[in-house]
């Protein structure tokens, strides 16, 4: 796992209990038979009673969440996941969503400051921050405890929580990480068709896979007879380089940032970052990288691969190229090209890591008038979470009902993909909203041994080689925030267009050192990295990574 600042959490009582455990202790007489009822008179027999449900006030809550991959919210009388949380916490769950983005940022942005805030938002590192630093969120310490969510906790340590907490100059608690897998599923991935279609073997090292690019984009690899396919893209949005190119772990950098032989190294502002971005100019003159590749977006370079255009990308998720997914890369290019074919590959099996180890990119918080004044609603809040963390909770929002969706032996679950699929077609793949708390593939934490009959040889195969891949600690994102007054969004515009312009030729790659050192003096890099250097080593972040075994 990932190093994040370790401290204590106080523990409070099972809150989402006491309502029943209250309820339990009550009082109450029990009522007598009638004399005149004799033992074979039916309605003197036992009935059947309703259990009381423990929650006594209702509430209207509201979430904010991203979506996974789109989609609606159906009606009311389609939502099961809906009726099952309303009907088993008293509540009437309104649950909006937007893709996040800037969009999604503006639209809390307004809310937080109109003093509309929705229940419960979950969102991004960098704006969780801004809303702490703004003291528009509540301390959730009371809230988030082993004892009040112990499903939460099997998949969020108490280190890696208190490590989200932590924001430099402000007050601990007032943010929390939503569920997250605990190992990457990144690889290169290729176009073995292509491949075959030209005679050639998966690439085993760096300069392998430079040549596979260069025969994807000099040698017809569709057959098409067109000068149209590319070796390589990525998606730049307009502003960065970004890490999927393989020429940062060729140069000994595994990640953005991470902790390596007791230090923390940002790949970015490294003395040898220059190499990396001379090879990078080098590749992008041979003219075998996608032209569009800087103003690609998102998954833009993804679908560029998926239409055979490009035949490698850099992507990540355990079901990216599984033939048993719908929505998978391979099974949305064999809707083009029956004869699709992608695979995961590894140019580089000796390195120390391909990726860094996960951390929660996504946060949820709580606003600060709503803890004042009405805490029993937080409580009802977390106490859906915590149901949304659970077995039962991950099974409804990712799958259905049981009988329905699924069946379920212990904790074997047996998937009926028809029937998954089916639900998300009519009702907007609402599944892929609702998921948003557990949006993960890996049941370990658990306990739930996921069977999909559709999952084929093949995408066994494949899992286990990306399975397989090493990864290093990673300290950064939200586990570490930059001195008090300073913006490392600001820093990093500065240095990616630094990189942007050296790749490109507006800069010459040579004074690389002397755009560095600007970058850590006049734009407070150095104090920026000496910031998260000390909240490190005072979470024992250092030397926990020398314990650290990804596989």
């Amino acid at each position: 796992m990932s190093m994040k600042k370790s401290a204590a959490v106080t523990m409070t009582a099972i809150f989402g209990l006491l309502p029943l455990l209250a309820a339990c202790s009550t009082n109450t007489p029990s009522a007598s038979p009638s004399p005149s009822s004799s033992a074979s008179d039916p309605s003197s027999a036992p009935t059947d009673t309703p259990e009381a449900n423990p929650y006594e006030t209702k509430y209207d809550i509201e979430f904010f969440v991203p979506t996974g991959s789109g989609g609606s919210i159906p009606s009311s009388d389609k939502d099961f996941v809906k009726q099952v949380i309303d009907e088993k916490f008293n509540v009437n769950l309104t649950v909006t969503h937007m893709a996040s983005g800037p969009d999604s940022t503006n639209r809390m942005n307004v809310r937080f400051a109109s003093n509309t805030a929705p229940d419960l938002a979950v969102v991004g590192g960098r704006d969780s921050q801004t809303y702490a630093k703004d003291g528009l969120v509540a301390d959730m310490r009371p809230y988030l405890t082993p004892e009040a969510m112990p499903n939460y906790f099997k998949w969020i340590s108490e280190t890696e929580l208190q490590g989200y907490y932590t924001i430099e100059g402000v007050e601990d608690g007032l943010r929390a990480p939503t569920p997250f897998n605990l190992r990457p599923y990144t690889a290169w991935y290729i176009r073995k068709d292509w491949l075959d279609n030209l005679g050639l073997s998966i690439p085993t090292n760096y300069e392998e896979t430079l040549e596979v690019m260069r025969a994807f984009t000099f040698d017809d690899p569709d057959g098409n007879g067109n000068h149209d396919t590319y070796g390589f893209s990525t998606s730049g949005n307009g502003a960065n380089v970004g890490f999927d190119w393989p020429q940062w772990v060729h140069h000994g950098f595994y990640s953005s940032m991470y902790v390596d032989e007791g230090k923390l190294v940002d790949a970015g502002s490294h003395p040898d970052t220059g190499k990396v971005l001379a090879d990078i100019k080098a590749l992008i003159e041979e003219k075998v990288v996608d032209p569009n590749w800087f103003l690609n977006k998102g998954s833009d370079h993804l679908n560029r691969l998926i239409e055979g255009k490009v035949g490698i990308v850099k992507a990540g998720g355990r079901d990216f190229a599984l033939e048993s997914i719908e929505t998978s890369a391979v099974s949305r290019a064999r809707q083009i090209n029956p004869e699709a074919e992608i695979v995961p590959f590894n140019p580089f099996p000796d390195a120390k890591g391909i990726t860094s180890a996960p951390q929660g990119s996504l946060g949820f918080v709580i606003p600060v008038q709503l803890a004042e004044n009405e805490p029993d609603k937080v409580k009802r809040i977390m106490d859906i979470l915590d149901f949304l963390a659970s077995p039962d909770g991950f099974l409804l929002t990712h799958y259905g009902l049981e009988g329905e969706s699924y069946t379920r032996d212990g904790n074997t679950v047996t998937l009926k993909p028809d029937v998954i699929n089916k639900i998300n077609a009519e009702n907007g793949k609402f599944l892929e909203i609702y998921n948003f708390f557990t949006r993960v593939s890996d049941t370990t934490p658990i306990g739930l041994e996921i069977i999909n009959p559709d999952e084929t040889d093949r995408d066994r195969e494949i899992i286990a080689e990306i399975s397989s891949y090493k990864y290093v600690p990673y300290t950064g994102g939200p586990y570490v925030t930059p001195p008090a007054g300073v913006n490392i969004a600001d820093y990093r515009k500065e240095m990616n267009a630094t990189h942007a312009n050296i790749v490109f030729g507006d800069l010459d790659v040579e004074k690389w050192p002397e755009y560095l050192e600007e970058l850590l003096t006049k734009h407070k890099g150095r104090e920026i990295f000496e910031t998260y250097t000390r909240q490190i080593e005072e979470g024992g972040g250092f030397e926990n990574a020398k314990n650290f075994s990804p596989n």
